[in-house]
């Protein structure tokens, strides 16, 4: 096998606008969390409050019944009846 010779590579320094196109993202996407939380929250809130089951609910949101179960877990929205699966082991 025959030995080849190491080229170095140019120095490289982001130039300016990228600097400042990744903080504008890194804004953009805090400012994306802060709401997608307040939106689940409410969603959180409102299932709550409803009384609805959590298929039921997805129908008014633009959420799959899955996901309103997350949200519901995540924010410890307890489910409108007891599961009916229980554990292997108990």
């Amino acid at each position: 096998m025959t030995d080849h010779p190491k080229t170095s590579k140019p120095a490289y320094e982001p130039s300016q606008a990228l600097i400042d196109a990744e903080i504008e993202m890194d804004k953009a996407w805090e400012t994306y969390e802060e709401r997608r939380h307040a939106y689940r929250k409410a969603i959180a809130d409102d299932l709550r409050a409803s009384g609805l089951s959590h298929g039921k609910f997805a129908e008014h949101v633009r959420y799959t019944e899955e996901t309103v179960r997350h949200i519901a877990r995540e924010y410890k929205v307890p489910p409108k009846r007891k599961p009916t699966v229980r554990p292997l082991h108990d």
